[in-house]
């Protein structure tokens, strides 16, 4: 029995591991870097187009409410805008997740 036989074969197993990993790392990155690249130049759009329509959604909630408009879903609306503009929130940690 030859005594470097399991390391021989530990030896190559760890070849076709590195291999594998190698080539996920490289499959990664092709798919991180342009997704990156497209979010961050659509960031100032994203940001602009959300930060308006949640501003714009509770103004028109203010609006309607100080009018006493019967059955205005007030709360339902200002909840909505507040959520749009918390949709940054993930935008921003994708961004940071693709930018590691």
């Amino acid at each position: 029995m030859n005594p470097y036989s399991s390391k021989t074969q530990l030896g190559h197993r760890g070849t076709v591991v590195d291999f594998l990993s190698w080539v996920l790392w490289i499959l990664w990155q092709c798919v991180r870097l342009p997704l990156l690249l497209l979010l961050t130049i659509l960031e100032p759009v994203v940001s602009f187009v959300l930060g308006l329509l949640a501003l714009v959604g509770v103004l028109v909630s203010l609006f309607w409410w100080s009018l006493g408009v019967p059955h205005f879903p007030f709360v339902l609306m200002l909840g909505m805008s507040l959520a749009v503009g918390a949709m940054l929130i993930p935008y921003y940690a994708l961004l940071r997740l693709l930018g590691r």
